[in-house]
């Protein structure tokens, strides 16, 4: 393996001289700096990321945790996060947590360990009994962090976060207006802040057009097919006239099941989403949802972390932004 030594001699440098270089704290001469470079090129030299990092105090890495990449809303966040993060110096390390709450500890305290400089976490770990202990360990590490929707409420930790109520609100009260009447409701888990703010918002819009608030009809879907698959069929039985999906990756696991059902949408019940990330080259109606216009959630909050790893402290710490509806075919 090449040292830095042996690229001091073949350079005809000293080794101090070429380590600030390569960490960008010296500038040489022309001519110095073309001998180093064809040091660099006759060996193949590869620094050192991680003893560099070490004398930097920074990995120049940040990560954003998520319980998932399928949904569609997450997959938009992640590439909002990515344009902003590939537009720095710093480089993207993408986890999973499963939506287990344990998982989601370990992995922050692994990203603890190995001195991260930001950590962005999306949404929220349900699955599991363990205490919410990953927060405090951020906090407790000094790691920089930006909330994604996940607690939806003022707290010491910079959130951004689309306005799930009123989103839920709109949509529900598009689908009376519609001359909906029997609407169900499929959440992702009640478990969850962002779901019980959508619940919120179906309920107050039912109540304001003097329709009855039937408990019967809020489920859980859990974000899996299979799940959404004997949910739908419950509602169906139920006789409801449509159904409104928390996400829209469960929207359009509900609208597959209706038209295998032999059932046409809009015309024997209406499907709506949340989320409007949109679903490139699936051959379904053009969906109704709720456009929390993610990408942008993504790009914002990559730039809240920067700034917050640039020593900025001016910062409103809940920024809830707004939505709008998106009318589609399915309604």
């Amino acid at each position: 393996m090449t040292t830095l030594n042996d690229l001091a001699k073949i350079a005809q440098v000293n080794v101090s001289t070429i380590s600030r270089y390569l960490s960008g704290e010296l500038k040489v001469t022309p001519a110095t700096e073309a001998r180093i470079k064809d040091a660099i090129a006759q060996t193949n030299y590869q620094p050192n990321l991680l003893a560099r990092s070490l004398r930097k105090g920074k990995t120049d890495t940040v990560a954003v945790l998520v319980p998932d990449i399928y949904q569609i809303g997450i997959s938009g966040i992640i590439a909002g996060i990515d344009k902003r993060i590939s537009s720095s110096s710093k480089t993207l390390m993408i986890l999973m947590t499963g939506n287990n709450r344990k998982r989601e500890t370990e992995a922050i305290q692994e990203l603890c360990y190995r001195r991260i400089d930001g950590i962005i976490i999306v949404g929220k770990a349900f699955e599991g009994e363990e205490p919410d202990q990953g927060i405090e360990t951020l906090e407790s590490a000094s790691i920089p962090r930006v909330l994604v929707s996940r607690n939806f409420a003022e707290s010491n930790i910079v959130e951004i976060a689309p306005d799930q109520a009123d989103g839920a609100f709109q949509l529900t009260e598009h689908l009376i207006n519609c001359g909906y009447r029997k609407i169900g409701l499929i959440l992702g888990s009640r478990n969850h802040p962002s779901d019980l703010l959508k619940l919120a918002g179906y309920r107050e819009a039912l109540q304001a057009r003097g329709l009855e608030f039937n408990e019967d009809l809020v489920k859980e879907g859990h974000y899996t097919t299979e799940n959404i698959n004997r949910i739908v069929s419950k509602l169906l039985h139920e006789e409801v006239d449509a159904i409104f999906c928390a996400t829209d990756t469960m929207a359009i696991s509900a609208l597959q099941f209706v038209q295998f059902s032999g059932l046409s949408v809009p015309g024997d019940i209406a499907i709506a989403g949340y989320g409007g990330g949109g679903w490139p080259d699936m051959p379904v109606p053009n969906l109704t949802t709720v456009d929390a216009h993610i990408k942008k959630l993504g790009n914002t909050a990559a730039s809240l972390l920067l700034d917050i790893i640039d020593g900025k402290d001016d910062f409103v710490m809940l920024n809830i932004c707004p939505v709008h509806l998106k009318v589609g075919t399915t309604t």
